[in-house]
């Protein structure tokens, strides 16, 4: 019994032996070889070729990749793959990224945006916009007309970007009239000579109604009348215009 236990022991160690040796055969075979890739990041595109030429490695710089970065200054590596400690083979290739450095920012042309609008815009230039002041001025377009900073001026990231905004003419409003009674057209021109809008008339046939006299209107009369709203009114036609009774 104790023989078969010493044989078992033994040939247990002789297992470990040979799986130990094996191991540190393929470590020394693969480490060994193997070189640590160097940190690049804030290199120029010459210091980071001369270091990996240093330890046996190759550079490629992708050019098609490189972005804007706020830390790294522009022509300077920013990314790199393997990454900086990782081991690689001999004449293996670092590929690296580029810096552009800080983005520089422009202010956009916001001209005839509204300021919901102008936001937008701006928030896409990583920009944001400020106090908004506004005017009535009917001879200047309605939206925006003027910006500080001006457009194309360069800016910093977040900055805000005050506008002045036209509102347009100032709304007017009057006490709607009663119409009803009156001549469609005469009215009509009432209203529009003052800046106030009719839309199409309605018609419908009514005996004893003069034709094109107003029959009803909306606003009703004594209603505040803003010149942004549209007068409706429905207007008498000829009775002869009057449907034929069915048979």
């Amino acid at each position: 019994m104790a023989r078969v236990l010493f044989r078992v022991l033994y040939g247990a160690l002789l297992a470990a032996v040979f799986l130990g040796a094996v191991w540190f055969g393929f470590r020394r075979a693969i480490v060994g070889r193997s070189v640590a890739v160097p940190e690049l990041a804030g290199k120029t595109p010459d210091e980071a070729f001369r270091i990996v030429r240093g330890v046996g490695l190759k550079l490629e710089e992708q050019e098609n990749r490189a972005r804007y970065d706020d830390r790294i200054p522009a022509g300077r590596v920013l990314l790199q793959q393997p990454e900086a400690g990782s081991l690689a083979k001999p004449a293996q290739i670092v590929r690296v990224v580029l810096s552009l450095g800080r983005r520089e920012l422009r202010v956009p042309e916001l001209a005839g945006l509204a300021p919901r609008a102008a936001a937008l815009k701006l928030s896409r230039e990583s920009l944001e916009l400020g106090a908004a002041s506004w005017l009535r001025e009917p001879g200047l377009p309605s939206g925006i007309v003027a910006q500080d900073p001006e457009p194309e001026t360069p800016a910093g990231k977040g900055e805000a970007v005050r506008v002045l905004t036209n509102r347009g003419a100032p709304e007017r409003r009057i006490v709607m009239p009663d119409l009803v009674g009156k001549d469609a057209e005469a009215a009509r021109a009432r209203l529009e000579k003052f800046g106030f809008k009719v839309g199409s008339a309605r018609f419908e046939a009514y005996e004893g109604v003069r034709p094109n006299t107003v029959l009803k209107q909306f606003p009703p009369a004594g209603y505040p009348l803003s010149s942004r709203e549209v007068v409706s009114l429905t207007v008498s036609r000829s009775p002869d215009t009057l449907a034929a009774p069915r048979s």
